[in-house]
């Protein structure tokens, strides 16, 4: 089983909203949407992490490039969990750190699932 999905915007839903008024949020995803829109996902950058929740998947980690993928029209490359395994990591903050580990795209690309396990394992 593959640890890394690429996955529509539009089948996601992200960890919190933006407020694009304020100039930290509109200025974050205008510059992403430009990188998405001229070189794509940066594979050198983690993936998001996400779980399935009601036919989508719930996102935990970014907010800015989910709205930027939206926008650029491009995937979005998620790490998927089982909601029992993060609902297990909350309140424990060693397990949480190792689902929430930033691993780049390109590495996740070539990994199983047994890979994925066996690394966070050592993180």
């Amino acid at each position: 089983m593959t640890c890394l999905l690429w996955v529509a915007p539009d089948d996601c839903l992200p960890p919190h909203g933006l407020d694009m008024e304020w100039d930290h949020d509109r200025v974050k995803v205008e510059e992403l949407t430009r990188l998405f829109q001229e070189h794509g996902f940066d594979k050198n950058k983690p993936a998001l992490i996400g779980y399935p929740l009601n036919g989508k998947i719930q996102l935990l980690s970014g907010t800015h490039r989910h709205e930027a993928a939206k926008r650029a029209g491009i995937l979005l490359p998620i790490t998927p969990w089982l909601r029992s395994n993060i609902e297990g990591s909350w309140g424990q903050l060693e397990a949480w750190k190792k689902v929430m580990a930033d691993i780049p795209v390109a590495t996740l690309e070539l990994w199983t699932r047994e890979d994925l396990e066996k690394a966070q394992s050592c993180l």
